[in-house]
């Protein structure tokens, strides 16, 4: 059964050209440089996303496979379909057909949830869950050209929770396991169906939470506006919803990732064991997690897939969490995965919502992915056309995607304006809006886009229209059209610019006009902060997967990064914190019985400065 979709086309992830890069190091402040850079772009990623029946959009569980030359990407409650990409940075969404939706589908829009998606070399394969538990199977469709949208079914397989389909040594597996221990079976690839006696366990379920090995599968409140330094420190009774398996394999080593605590943290995160063969037996690791994405903008890091692109660059598409509107709001976020020469596998995600470059070949040595380009507009003066109450302008400046500016109407000539302080050197800026009192769902159409002006000015009364490489932009006046909640617009010329402004020309769905930041990145003009001081670390007697971090603060910081790892140059963790003052932090998400090298290092607008490092405990 062949059948041909609608197709949408949705430009994503503008792409940025000539701009001012750090020369050569993310550590110190930029130098201008006439060679044009790759091409940049920062997370959370900007797709139009799904739109919820409650007025939000959202999606999680993504995966990308590579085949033949182009990337595909599937993700639960997204479009109703997939979309496909030629270089991780613009993508085109494929809608399936009605005819379709029965079979890849748990619900009459075609969209799915946790979906287990694969290639060989003959065809993409796509098994979704069924969250309906109606069925006690589920179709496995497969596509020899899904850019043309065409599929058919090829075999059937039982219901699991949260299955991720690996082909090995011309073997086929599905792992699964949602809140359960993580099984995987083996699949007969001429039928397509199970074959019987081949399912094994490869990690039991926890039901005691001390048994835990990772203090990180508690995580829950410590960045929630709740630090952990009264009433929560170290009480944690849920035990952690272990689920989202996923296998990757490098030098006859086999990587079995699981996301744990828990979506409705950002404490999200894959930890990952490693074994001898595609079921194991898979032992705990000292480094783990493996992908782990606390602070800033917008953290989490779990229920991910990890792929390689066309030059052999491994990468993880993840799970980001906002959690406002509904707990299971959510975006998806693209990060770096690099492995040690040990094997060890980590996931760059330090300062990984700030811009990133998309390498054109194999990343080689280069000491960080980031373009460069940091926060200009953290804690600037904001004022606008008119305000909701607990939504005051300078919530659109806090670089917390928790929070959000709206004005009190969706209706053209409504606008937010920002004061950097002085002129300003901005290469990028990222415009995140917030869906306020959105009432309706737009459906996969022009109505779900949101139409607007970015203006800039060195005096606050005279304004020009900023556009960017590959913007939507309509004829006369400089109104853009973005698809996305996280237009990124990276720009052929570093701008100088003192005020930035946002007018509104209409929003989808009814929704007022609002933002959860107005991200101005830039290489700044000043001195990265002095260090923080003062570096302790206390492992807590009763329980060693928590510890109490302080430091004397840096007179000049924005901001620290908190890293930790198994040696001073395996410092694969980072701990975003936003705000100077900041002098402590209680932690529960270290490994048992394993000692830690530490470092504080503080970031503002001008770059970032390591810290003395911490003994090792």
């Amino acid at each position: 059964m062949n059948l041909l979709p609608e197709i949408l086309v949705n430009t994503c992830l503008r792409w940025g050209c000539r701009a001012a890069l750090l020369a050569g190091l993310w550590l110190s402040n930029a130098s201008l440089t006439a060679a044009a850079p790759p091409a940049t772009f920062s997370n959370p990623l900007n797709l139009d996303y799904g739109w919820s029946a409650k007025g939000y959009r959202h999606s999680a569980d993504p995966v990308i496979v590579l085949f033949k030359g182009r990337y595909y990407l599937f993700a639960t409650d997204d479009v109703p379909g997939y979309r496909v990409s030629d270089d991780l940075l613009s993508w085109t969404n494929i809608v399936f057909a009605p005819e379709l939706r029965p079979l890849v589908s748990d619900n009459d829009r075609g969209t799915y949830c946790a979906p287990a998606v694969a290639a060989d070399q003959s065809h993409v394969y796509f098994i979704r869950m069924d969250r309906r538990k109606a069925s006690k199977t589920v179709p496995v469709m497969r596509s020899a050209d899904p850019a043309s949208g065409r599929w058919e079914k090829c075999g059937e397989l039982r219901t699991t929770g949260d299955p991720a389909l690996f082909f090995d040594q011309n073997r086929a597996w599905l792992y699964h396991g949602l809140n359960h221990p993580t099984k995987v079976f083996e699949i007969d690839q001429k039928s397509w169906t199970e074959i019987p006696g081949s399912e094994r366990q490869l990690r039991p379920a926890i039901t005691n939470l001390a048994d835990l090995y990772g203090g990180y599968e508690r995580g829950r409140r410590e960045l929630l506006g709740e630090e952990d330094t009264g009433a929560w420190l170290g009480k944690f009774s849920q035990l952690p919803c272990q689920e989202a398996a996923w296998m990757t394999k490098r030098n006859n080593r086999y990587y079995l990732q699981y996301a744990t605590p828990g979506t409705v943290t950002e404490w999200y995160c894959d930890t990952v064991m490693e074994g001898p063969s595609a079921t194991g037996p898979f032992q705990h690791v000292g480094y783990a997690p493996a992908s782990l994405k606390v602070g800033g903008f917008m953290g989490s890091a779990g229920h991910s897939c990890v792929f390689q692109d066309k030059h052999g660059n491994h990468w993880r598409v993840t799970t980001m969490w906002v959690g406002v509107h509904d707990l299971f709001e959510r975006r998806l976020g693209l990060f770096p995965v690099s492995f040690d020469d040990a094997g060890r596998m980590f996931t760059e995600t330090a300062l990984g919502d700030y811009p990133q470059e998309m390498p054109q070949g194999p990343r080689g040595t280069k000491a960080s992915p980031l373009a460069g380009w940091w926060v200009q507009s953290f804690g600037k003066t904001c004022n606008a056309s008119s305000s909701l109450t607990n939504h005051a302008p300078d919530l659109a400046a806090d670089e917390d995607c928790r929070t959000w500016w709206s004005a009190k109407t969706g209706n053209a000539g409504e606008w937010l304006q920002m004061d950097l302080g002085k002129p300003t050197r901005v290469n990028a800026v990222q415009i995140n809006f917030a869906e306020q009192d959105c009432i309706s769902k737009p459906g996969p159409s022009a109505s779900g886009s949101i139409r607007y002006k970015l203006l800039a000015s060195e005096d606050g009364k005279q304004w020009r229209a900023l556009s960017a490489p590959g913007a939507r932009v309509e004829a006369g006046g400089g109104v853009r059209e973005a698809q996305g909640p996280h237009d990124y617009l990276a720009f052929d010329e570093t701008q100088t610019l003192r005020f930035l402004k946002l007018e509104c020309h209409s929003m989808p769905a009814g929704g007022k006009f609002a933002l959860r930041d107005l991200r101005a990145f830039g290489p700044g003009s000043g001195s990265p902060p002095r260090p923080a001081t003062h570096f302790k670390v206390v492992r807590h007697a009763d329980d060693d997967r928590n510890a109490t971090i302080n430091w004397t603060p840096s007179p000049d910081a924005d901001g620290y990064l908190i890293r930790f790892g198994i040696a001073p140059d395996k410092l694969f963790q980072a701990i975003q914190l936003r705000g100077g003052t900041n002098g402590t932090l209680t932690i529960h998400a270290l490994n048992r019985g394993v000692n830690y090298s530490w470092r504080v290092d503080a970031f503002n607008g001008n770059g970032l400065t390591q810290g003395a490092p911490s003994p090792a405990n």
